[in-house]
């Protein structure tokens, strides 16, 4: 199976050793940058949270034994927090925590109950999906607010991005705010972030791990994407990542780098490397843990990529499946700068969420 490479797998090997750049294909992506996309109209946003109020947490995809979360419910309710758990985290059915139908209605209800001031998911893994085409995305658009999650729950980043218009965040879970390996980063910027209700401003990132520019320039957008194996999954579905104008954040794990190579080969043929402004990329875990003599590895795939595109790319973005996991809005305007020295910034230039209403 392995050897069943894409082409662009070979002409990357090719480009690596033999000091090829495709420069045809950059040359015309850097013509296609100049005519600048206008980014996408930020999307409407919920409230921002104050101590007191109620995180609803839903299991959209896979279960979880409540051994493994019910830490995290303590630390939400130590910060000041209420929690509120829907049927779908004590359940089971197969892959999935309860049936597509019992899940899709966790959320279409959370969503709903003005009670719930924030979504939090329980865990990724496998099912977010299926589920979509059973959401009341007109509904979800009447009540904006905070849906939290990473992997698999790209899925419902995307969707609720495209059908109803709403910022939502990457970022921990409750499994990992229950983790052993929970670091202070993840805890504060997860808890900083679901408060603020001003631009969060410069991402900070973890000591001794600076972002990394890739292709030097200044992009700016809103920021989509998420897991790369499920934006490449919804490719020709009605709830694909349009992204135009934006700026891409893709993250993976386990995932082979001939593997990523075939995911980024299709995501440049299908236009969304086209259409975006620039590309940040996050954490991807264990792909080069069985490399074969004279593969490329992830490091040199993405590389490849970001010289084809040819717009502003940025790696290092804590985000992803790594203890270090920042709280980044999707759908917010910000600005990313890919420095000629290899510094990189991203800057959020708009709150990813509105002030508390006040109690009459």
């Amino acid at each position: 199976m392995k050897r069943m490479a894409t082409l662009a797998t070979f002409v990357a090997a090719f480009s690596f050793f033999c000091g090829v750049t495709a420069e045809t294909g950059v040359v015309e992506a850097r013509a296609a940058a100049r005519q600048t996309v206008r980014h996408s109209e930020t999307r409407t946003r919920g409230s921002a949270l104050r101590p007191g109020d109620c995180i609803g947490v839903v299991a959209p995809a896979s279960w979880l034994d409540r051994g493994k979360w019910e830490k995290g419910v303590r630390l939400l309710k130590k910060r000041g927090y209420r929690v509120k758990l829907a049927p779908s985290c004590t359940a089971a059915n197969g892959f999935f925590a309860g049936t597509d139908s019992a899940r899709a209605s966790d959320l279409n209800r959370f969503f709903a109950d003005d009670e719930v001031k924030a979504i939090l998911c329980l865990r990724g893994g496998y099912g977010s999906a299926r589920v979509l085409d059973k959401l009341n995305y007109t509904e979800i658009a009447r009540h904006p607010k905070l849906l939290i999650g990473f992997s698999d729950i790209t899925a419902l980043h995307t969707a609720l991005g495209e059908k109803s218009g709403i910022v939502t965040v990457h970022g921990p879970m409750l499994g990992s705010l229950a983790g052993s390996n929970l670091t202070a980063y993840t805890e504060r910027e997860f808890f900083r972030g679901i408060a603020a209700d001003e631009p969060l401003g410069a991402l900070p990132t973890p000591k001794g791990a600076p972002m990394k520019a890739v292709v030097p320039g200044e992009a700016e957008g809103v920021v989509t994407g998420g897991n790369l194996s499920i934006v490449l999954s919804l490719i020709g579905t009605p709830y694909e990542l349009k992204g135009d104008g934006s700026l891409l954040f893709l993250e993976d794990v386990d995932v082979s780098s001939y593997q990523i190579d075939r995911a980024l080969y299709q995501l440049w043929q299908s236009g969304l490397l086209h259409r975006v402004n620039g590309i940040l990329f996050g954490a991807f875990t264990g792909g080069d843990d069985d490399l074969d003599p004279g593969d490329p590895t992830t490091a040199e795939v993405i590389d490849y990529y970001a010289r084809l595109v040819g717009k502003p790319v940025i790696k290092g973005v804590p985000a992803g499946h790594v203890s270090d996991n920042a709280f980044l809005p999707f759908g917010v305007r910000a600005t990313m700068k890919a420095n000629e020295d290899g510094t990189a910034s991203l800057v959020f230039d708009e709150a990813a969420a509105l002030p508390p209403k006040r109690a009459k």
